[in-house]
């Protein structure tokens, strides 16, 4: 993969130096193996169903706004019963969405799994924003969110295309059935150390509104839209270009296996110099929603999905990096992240809402072209 140096805090190597750290990285490894099974492929089984992308828009404006909700109640939860369990909590409520997406296509209405995965979502990542900000090491942040980036996509790296040949040669149910055995799998390593629980302040409206600044409002505006654009439309779109399930398994599989190779050199410049990195991976992820709209032969639509995925890690990883750092000198860190949810909402409805009256992916991504220079008012001195 990469040369690892002496001082690097590898988890084979160190798991004695930061336990915490550690147990996190391998639970999210576990837990996003089970979930690259079947992620990318939930849009395509909406419209595998019959849903129109006016339904599919819908379902993640539900899941969206539960997110948003649950969120500050499952920051509550972190201080009374401990950041771990808290996480196990939004593991389980994930396996009752798995449940009942599979029961979709039986008559269950898509709006209870949106509900559920909603629920899922805002009391997991409540919790898990707080683990990793808390545990990951101050000097290295680039470095720490890189090497977690990382571990998640080895992790995920043979799950679409285990997925993509699953459901070709079985089906969407026991494919579900398989990621919640996975998902209860992946909640253990988190109990290997003492559960924390955290001392919260008091959640106000002043304190969440005042716990950034705008500039980082507007940056994650623009993560709200590409996460959405890149993470749920953008395979809907190439399974439509291929009309294969397994081809797209094999195009994410094979740029995540790539990637792999770039991320800790990202990283490491990012802890050096992160306004280069963000203003590089600016300019050249924005260039990559406008290209894969006109390569559509599986080798063009490869190469486009590489190219996004390496350059928009040039913004993620030294954007989390200021993230993390700021998170941690919060005078309430618990507002500071029901902050970047609301933000990241924002962006996110924004984005729900053009898509929902324009019904056009190509229309969609030219807006999210425009969208990621939202990120540049970070790149200011």
């Amino acid at each position: 993969m990469y040369h690892v140096k002496p001082h690097l805090h590898i988890p084979m190597f160190h798991y004695l130096r930061n336990k915490e750290l550690d147990e996190l990285y391998f639970s999210v490894a576990l837990k996003t193996l089970a979930e690259s099974l079947i992620a990318i492929f939930v849009p395509i089984y909406l419209f595998t169903l019959g849903f129109l992308l006016q339904d599919i828009i819908i379902y993640y404006f539900i899941y969206f706004l539960t997110l948003l909700i649950v969120y500050p109640f499952g920051s509550m939860l972190n201080s009374r019963i401990g950041i771990k369990k808290v996480m196990f909590v939004g593991m389980l409520f994930l396996i009752i969405y798995y449940m009942l997406l599979g029961g979709v296509g039986e008559g269950i209405p898509y709006h209870y799994a949106a509900l559920f995965y909603g629920i899922s979502s805002g009391i997991y990542y409540a919790a898990f924003h707080i683990d990793f900000a808390k545990f990951a090491d101050k000097s290295r942040g680039g470095s720490e969110y890189s090497r977690l980036k990382m571990i998640a996509i080895v992790a995920a790296s043979l799950g679409p295309l285990i997925g993509a040949i699953f459901i070709f040669e079985l089906s969407f149910s026991l494919l579900f059935l398989l990621v919640s055995i996975m998902l209860i799998l992946s909640a253990f390593p988190l109990f290997l150390t003492k559960d924390v629980k955290i001392k919260m302040k008091k959640i106000t409206f002043s304190g969440v509104m005042k716990a950034d600044t705008k500039r980082k409002a507007a940056a994650y505006h623009g993560c709200g839209m590409i996460d959405f654009s890149l993470g749920i439309l953008w395979p809907l779109f190439i399974y439509i270009a291929l009309k294969d399930i397994v081809s797209l398994g094999i195009i994410i599989t094979i740029s995540s296996v790539i990637l792999i190779f770039f991320l800790h050199r990202i990283g490491t410049y990012s802890d050096k110099k992160e306004k280069i990195v963000l203003k590089a991976g600016i300019i050249t992820h924005s260039i990559s929603w406008l290209s894969r709209l006109f390569f559509l032969t599986p080798a063009g639509i490869f190469i486009n999905n590489f190219y996004s995925s390496l350059s928009y890690s040039a913004i993620e990883i030294p954007f989390y990096k200021m993230v993390y750092e700021k998170a941690r000198k919060a005078k309430s860190i618990t507002n500071y992240f029901i902050f970047r949810e609301v933000h990241l909402w924002i962006g996110r409805m924004i984005i729900l809402l053009f898509a929902f009256i324009v019904a056009d992916l190509y229309w969609i991504f030219v807006f999210t072209f425009f969208a990621t220079f939202l990120f540049s008012l970070l790149a200011k001195k």
